[in-house]
């Protein structure tokens, strides 16, 4: 057992050394699957992602496949480059905030401040209780630190660590039923949540939308309110490596056990919706251009995760 705790813990090491370096960029090859565009509304809810707040991930870089998704679906995808107001808020459908940072940061050094002001926070949360939606992706340390003042007010209480690669199934209920994994208006109809794709069917694409199986690629964790329904949830065996400076870990680096602990989760909020996750390349696909890897929407045992995608965005579209 000391053993397997070990191969554990060097796996999870050498995967934080990789984040670190940032040698992983958007994969210049990557085309979505088969389009749905045709059965979309030209009604359809702007996607804003923001770029306004340092983010590590945005539509220009490493979140491009992110926007070719939902391009190519029928979704007006735009980049906000301002602070979040009343009035830039009320003209956004769904509102992307991913791997925000305090300040324009060369170096990984605390201590780390709020990517948002508290006055942000304050507009954003009357606006999803007014009927706004948020897709909040926290990833690894320091990741959720800056935005803890915003997942706080949702009631999300984020680690600060880094938790490896995960793969949750519906076989063994690490991932919830729900109408985003049943891909069904609710959990005990056959009605479809969106429209099926015109490519073939098959197991990697099942019929409706349904999803059985999703991966993650390391990021945090966190608890959801006791409101929310936590579609990703850990299993026994899965730790939250924590240091004190990000990525400068050791073997005496404090070990938390995540069981139990969420890496996605859903809540109705006033007439809005918040979709929370706690790792961001699992919505995107990334090339390590060291080593011609490919991680994300194409990697092996994700297959499924761009269907999950899209049936996230068709949920929080509903609220609109």
């Amino acid at each position: 057992m000391k053993l397997l705790s070990r191969l554990i813990f060097l796996c999870l090491v050498l995967a934080i050394s990789a984040c670190s370096e940032s040698s992983q960029q958007a994969d210049p090859d990557f085309q979505p699957h088969g389009s749905t565009t045709s059965l979309i509304s030209d009604t359809s809810p702007v996607v804003i992602v923001d770029e306004a707040h340092n983010n590590f991930l945005t539509i220009s870089g490493r979140y491009k496949p992110f926007e070719q998704v939902l391009s190519n679906n029928g979704y007006k995808v735009r980049s906000n480059t301002k602070s979040f107001t009343s009035d830039s808020l009320n003209k956004t459908g769904i509102l992307v905030i991913a791997n925000a940072l305090d300040r324009n940061r060369s170096d990984w050094q605390p201590p780390f401040g709020s990517a948002l002001d508290g006055d942000e926070v304050d507009n954003i949360k009357k606006w999803i209780s007014d009927g706004g939606s948020l897709l909040l992706i926290a990833d690894h340390t320091p990741f959720p630190k800056v935005v803890e003042n915003l997942a706080l007010a949702f009631g999300f209480e984020f680690s600060n660590g880094h938790v490896g690669s995960y793969v949750f199934r519906s076989a063994d209920n690490t991932l919830a039923e729900h109408p985003i994994t049943t891909g069904t208006s609710n959990s005990s109809s056959r009605e479809p949540l969106m429209p099926v794709s015109t490519k073939a069917l098959n197991e990697k694409n099942p019929p409706f939308g349904q999803v059985t199986q999703v991966k993650t690629f390391g990021g945090s964790a966190f608890k959801a309110p006791d409101e929310a329904t936590s579609l990703l949830t850990i299993g026994h065996g899965a730790v939250s490596i924590e240091p004190l400076i990000p990525f400068q870990v050791t073997s005496s680096t404090p070990r938390i056990s995540m069981n139990g602990w969420s890496q996605g989760a859903v809540l109705k909020f006033g007439k809005g919706r918040v979709a929370v996750f706690s790792e961001g390349m699992m919505f995107s696909s990334q090339v390590d251009l060291k080593t011609g890897k490919k991680y994300g929407l194409r990697a092996v045992g994700a297959e499924q995760n761009e269907q999950f995608m899209l049936n996230i965005f068709f949920w929080l579209s509903s609220a609109n």
